[in-house]
């Protein structure tokens, strides 16, 4: 009998309870955020404006330092590699931002764009790199004449491929897609989906995924993780998170997405409010001023993220949730 893989059992990316913020402010942008990601799996990282989503994209690669908490990768921590460790790392995560348009320097063609990160890693020779490219040019269903043109001369559908094909060009295990299609129209924004269900399919990447909209997050996600005020509030399989959400919070933003706001949604209000203080002792659960389904306790003590299941049926996947609604059908608590 074969020996199990070990790598196969450590999750690709491991992040064990996350806090930072930013300039010394008093509020935390991420707080005690843990989630994991399979390898060849993705999950859709879920909020408002301000959650804490971009954040945590940019701690994983350590563009801004953490406060506390870890961040493995491959079962390493990446917060404790020299310089040397964290380019290798930084190899096999790669970021496609927001805006192609800003993320693609005008001044370089696409042959440049795509060379940049070949060279900065040494990755192959000059034949190695010019056949790499066009390989993955072809794969973002590009063509050769598109070497030597400037980004204004495509379409933002277009730039966006080019920006994927630059974050895939280096062979990653993990892509993180920060947005990546919100600044685009419906009909390219199912273009570019598809295009990575693809690439995920064809090189089994894991991808997180950062999105405030439910309908993309739909389609491209098989984990999803809802952030609120720098805090997750649940992690769950995404079909049993669209058919059956288990925190308030969750239900509130499906609702929202479906038209049918609750009465006790306030708007844009709770975009702009921070989660607790970095020295906060007197702890209540962030999201109980606008719950609707709000107990004494929830003002009183913060909740922990505890394994839940229903009518005792496992998964394959972990569902955890931060809510004193579930203390009944805790299984753990992280």
């Amino acid at each position: 009998m074969s020996k199990p893989d070990k790598t196969m059992a450590t999750p690709l990316l491991d992040i064990r309870k996350l806090s930072l913020r930013y300039n010394n402010q008093k509020h935390l942008a991420v707080d005690r955020v843990s989630l994991t990601i399979k390898r060849g799996s993705s999950l859709g990282l879920v909020g408002a404006s301000g959650a804490g989503k971009s954040s945590i994209a940019r701690a994983i690669v350590r563009l801004i330092e953490p406060d506390s908490g870890e961040v493995r990768f491959n079962g390493r921590n990446i917060g404790t590699m020299d310089s040397q460790q964290l380019a290798e790392v930084r190899q096999r995560i790669q970021l496609v931002f927001q805006d192609p348009v800003v993320s693609l320097s005008p001044k370089r063609t696409v042959e440049q764009t795509l060379l940049e990160p070949l060279q900065h890693f040494s990755i192959g020779d000059t034949n190695d790199r010019k056949n790499r490219i066009r390989e993955i040019l072809a794969t973002v269903g590009l063509q050769d004449n598109a070497l030597g043109r400037f980004p204004h001369q495509f379409s933002s559908g277009q730039q966006q491929r080019i920006a994927i094909a630059r974050a895939l060009v280096t062979n990653p295990d993990l892509l993180i897609a920060d947005e990546a299609v919100s600044s685009l129209d419906v009909s390219i924004q199912a273009q570019i989906l598809r295009l990575l269900q693809e690439l995920q399919s064809k090189f089994g990447i894991s991808i997180l995924f950062i999105s405030h909209d439910l309908a993309v997050i739909r389609q491209i996600a098989d984990n999803v993780a809802v952030m609120y005020q720098g805090q997750l509030l649940e992690q769950s399989p995404a079909d049993q998170f669209f058919s059956q959400p288990a925190h308030p919070y969750s239900k509130t933003l499906l609702a929202i997405a479906k038209g049918t706001p609750p009465a006790s949604w306030p708007g844009k209000q709770w975009q702009l409010e921070r989660g607790h203080e970095m020295d906060d002792t007197s702890s209540s659960c962030v999201f109980a001023g606008f719950c609707p389904d709000k107990m004494d306790v929830c003002t009183q003590k913060e909740p922990a993220l505890r394994d839940i299941q229903y009518n005792k049926q496992h998964t394959l996947d972990q569902h955890c949730v931060k809510c004193h609604l579930y203390e009944e059908v805790k299984t753990n608590d992280h």
